[in-house]
Formats: C-alpha cells, structure tokens, sequence
C-alpha cells in the first residue's frame, strides 16, 4: 500500500467539506434543516407571524403575485378568527348575530360596519353604487338601512340567525374592516366627544352626561349651582364661544375646562357601562364567530380593497382611501400621552372590557402596547396636548 501523502489529505478534507457544504445549502433551500439555537428559533416564530408582504418582482407577473399575496393575508387572518372561536367559552363565540350587515347588490359586497375604521370611505363608495347622483347628495348610514335587504335576517333572534348557504346565494361577498383597537377607541373619543362643540349629538347625548358624572367640582358647590354652571357651560359650547374663553372663565366654570370631557372621563364613562357604536368591540358588532369575513386591515386598504374587488370582477371601483386627521395631530403618534392618563386599574378594566377579544382575533399587539405605557408612567394631567 503506498503511503499517502499531507497533500493528498488536505485534497480529501477540502472535497468533503465543499460536499459538507453543498448539502447543507441543498438542505436549507429545501427548508429541512431547523437551527437549535434559541435566538433562531425566537427568529422564526416571530417570522410565522408576520402576515405576508409583496416583494419586487418582474412587471408581468407582479399583479398575480401581489393577489397571491393578498390572499394568503386574508386565509391567515380567517384561519385565527376560526382558532380564536374555537376556543371553549371563548367571548367572542357568545355573539351569533351581527348589529348590522349591509348588502350593496349592485357591486356584490356584504358590509358589516366598523365605525373608526374605514366606515366614511365605505359608505361614500356604496352610496354613489346604489343610488343616483340626486338621492347620492344626501345619502348617510340612515338612507343605507332604508334600503337595506338584509333587515328580513337580521330581524331573526340570535339563536335563530345563521348565515346558511342561502343567505351567502342570495347576498354579497361579506367582508369587515379592522383598526388597532387602542387607536380606533381613541381616534373616536378624540372625534366625536374632545371638543365637546363639533357634534351635537354626542355633546348632547353623551358629553354633558359624562362631564357631569366625572368631572371634579368643589364639595362646597350645592346641587342646584353645579346645574346652573352646566347649563352656563352648554350655552358658550352651543355659541361656540369656548375658542375666545378667558382664563377667568375657565377658573369660574369647571364644565368649561375642558368643554368637552376629558379622556379619563370618557373611560369612566366606557368602562361602567357607557356603549357607542364607535367604540363598541368588532365581536360585539360583526359576530366574526358565526360569519366567515374577508378581512381587510385598515392600515393596507387601499391595497387590499383593490383585491377585494378583483374578486367580484369589479377592478373599475376605486376606494381612495385618506385617513381624516384631527387638527391637534395624528392619533397614532398621540396614543401613548393619551393612554398614560388612565389609572392603572381602569387601563386594565378597558382592556378586558374592549380590546382583550378583537386584539386576540385581529392579532394587535395591545398587551405589548399596554406594557409600554405602563413603563413610561402615568400622566397626573387629565387634559393632554398632543
């Protein structure tokens, strides 16, 4: 046997190891091989719940893949939806009707309605489909549930109402738009009831109700003087004259500093009780349990209403989705100063109360949200200037 020389081992050690190597990559492409370490296993499922993004590719295929995509979100959100109902007496599974359903024959959607997340746009683009250019002047959410089919279902008890294959023949493709619960609860307090002037409805039905509940007035003021201060307060609102106030007023009338109540006010109110369609949980009004929805996220749907309508072959339609933007800044860069204005306790009664069940079914990251807030620590001042 002739003796084998240091240069012929270190040929044989070089071939193995570029064999070694062509495996390995072999194996990874083909996805066989799993990294032991905890810093890649950590890695990968964070990637597993990621939704999936389009990617740059070729002109010519980009639509299809962008669809692919797209509908690979919509399966994923659907399949936890289907995980989340599953669970045994999960509070989502209680509700089997939704609130409302709005069919739009005339594009072959079924639309249950999110207020604060999307619900204008939608309604903009309905109202123009469904009606002429004359009934469209004055058309609003009222005009859709007077000639709304889907009333003859929804008149059913809970335990009476399915959404059986006849009811899917005979209506649209149902679908649902979501928002990050903690920013949609918010953007609707800071819409509807901060100013306490821009809308009536609200000041009158709700604003002064939770203002005189919740807002700190002196023990030495009697019953009769709170009312007459109130009253005084509800005259300058309706006047608009709360933009010229001077500081003596402010100092002289509770009620009008702020006019309109403050966000712990307003999640006083909420949590004992208080209930708006703006605020009310997605479960509570869509029933997500008993409808299998295509679920679009606020945060892409531009993107994603685009698809929609590919798949009832109505690419023409156009939804243009613009975010409104409140003077005082942008909701989203505003929630965390918000939020730190809430007690500990009330933080976590909101929370069970409204956001516990949709972020577990639209996969939110609120109790990392809520976690970040609670670190930064509490805010004293109830009126924030964001």
């Amino acid at each position: 046997m002739s003796c084998i020389t240091r240069h012929q081992i270190m040929v044989a050690l070089k071939i193995l190891a570029l064999a070694a190597l062509i495996v390995v990559n072999m194996a990874i492409f083909n996805g066989n091989i799993r990294f032991p370490s905890d810093l890649m296993a950590g890695n990968a499922v964070e990637a597993s719940t990621e939704e999936p993004t389009a990617t740059v590719i070729p002109t010519a295929t980009a639509a299809n893949h962008v669809e692919h995509v797209i509908q690979l979100r919509f399966e994923k959100r659907s399949d936890n939806v289907r995980r989340i109902c599953d669970v045994p007496e999960n509070q989502a599974a209680t509700v089997t009707k939704p609130q409302e359903l709005f069919d739009v024959p005339s594009i072959g959607l079924l639309w249950c309605p999110t207020f604060k997340a999307g619900s204008s746009n939608w309604l903009d683009l309905f109202c123009k489909a469904n009606f002429n250019h004359h009934i469209y002047e004055d058309c609003d959410i009222s005009t859709m549930r007077k000639n709304n089919p889907t009333t003859r279902y929804l008149s059913a008890e809970p335990d009476e109402f399915h959404y059986n294959k006849v009811m899917k023949e005979e209506l649209g493709l149902p679908f649902m738009t979501v928002r990050n619960p903690l920013a949609r609860f918010l953007s609707a307090y800071r819409d509807k009831w901060e100013l306490g002037v821009w809308y009536p409805f609200y000041r009158k039905r709700q604003g002064e109700e939770i203002v005189k509940k919740y807002r700190s007035v002196s023990h030495q003021v009697t019953d009769v003087e709170k009312e007459a201060l109130l009253m005084a307060a509800r005259k300058v609102i309706q006047d608009h004259q709360q933009m010229n106030l001077l500081p003596e007023d402010v100092h002289n009338n509770p009620y009008l500093n702020p006019p309109g109540p403050t966000f712990r006010e307003f999640v006083k109110w909420a949590v004992n009780g208080g209930m708006d369609p703006h605020i009310m949980p997605y479960y509570q009004s869509c029933a997500p349990c008993s409808i299998d929805y295509n679920i679009l996220r606020l945060e892409k749907l531009n993107e994603e209403s685009g698809y929609l309508f590919s798949v009832i072959e109505r690419s023409y339609l156009n939804l243009d989705f613009r975010m409104s933007l409140n003077v005082h800044g942008k909701t989203d860069e505003c929630l965390h100063r918000y939020y730190q204005t809430i007690p500990r306790h009330d933080l976590q009664a909101l929370y069970n109360q409204f956001f516990k069940e949709d972020c577990e079914l639209y996969s939110y990251p609120c109790k990392e949200t809520m976690n970040e807030i609670l670190s930064l620590g509490r805010i004293t001042k109830e009126i924030v200037k964001c």
